[in-house]
């Protein structure tokens, strides 16, 4: 019981603070509408579940261990957030209209993104080889599994609340005025963040 209160903790401190995936879904809410939010949060909670499971068969730590394979990864990751903190910072009216003719095609794309940005961060990684090689014993894998399908799951609720709260009718009338400011500072974090990963992995 210990083991799983200090599990839910670390989880509950790593996707409270503040980082790609709570910038992701911010942009989501405020440049779409909460449902691609929320199928954002789901893809961001997929890929909680993906590194849960990469962290059970050990593939977590061979990827770690390969220089290659994690620049790799990082310089992917960085570079889908600079594309769309690129795309926050242009503008949104082209794709407002987009939005109306093909909101199927959204939430899938949300989805993507989702997935896309956490299973490329490398934080994300490193928290789960953190958990699952110290924290947790490891002598029974289907506790390893529910440990992952539970962060998994919270992390979903998590931003869905977060995606609630942003595309909240008190939150889009009391804030409409700057949503579109707001927008592109979410933008420009995003850049910095992808900005952070690549200076650190070429000059570090």
């Amino acid at each position: 019981m210990m083991e799983f209160f200090t599990v839910a903790i670390l989880h509950l401190f790593a996707v409270a603070s503040p980082g790609p995936d709570f910038a992701l879904v911010t942009r989501q809410s405020l440049r779409y509408n909460r449902k691609v939010a929320i199928w954002t949060s789901l893809g961001i909670g997929v890929g909680i579940l993906l590194h849960s499971l990469l962290a059970i068969t050990g593939l977590v730590l061979l990827i770690t261990s390969n220089e290659l394979f994690s620049a790799i990864l990082k310089i992917i990751g960085s570079l889908y957030l600079l594309y769309l903190g690129v795309r926050s910072i242009l503008g949104r009216q082209e794709e407002d209209n987009i939005k109306v003719e093909n909101k199927n095609i959204d939430k899938f794309n949300g989805f993507i993104a989702g997935l896309i940005t956490n299973v490329t961060n490398i934080k994300a990684i490193l928290f789960f080889v953190t958990v699952f090689s110290v924290v947790v014993g490891g002598e029974n894998n289907l506790y390893l599994v529910l440990y992952g399908v539970y962060m998994a799951f919270a992390t979903f609720i998590w931003f869905s609340f977060i995606s609630y709260v942003f595309t909240s009718e008190g939150f889009q009338s009391k804030f409409s005025s700057f949503l579109g400011l707001f927008e592109k500072i979410i933008g420009f974090i995003l850049i910095l963040l992808s900005l952070q990963i690549l200076i650190y992995q070429i000059f570090i």
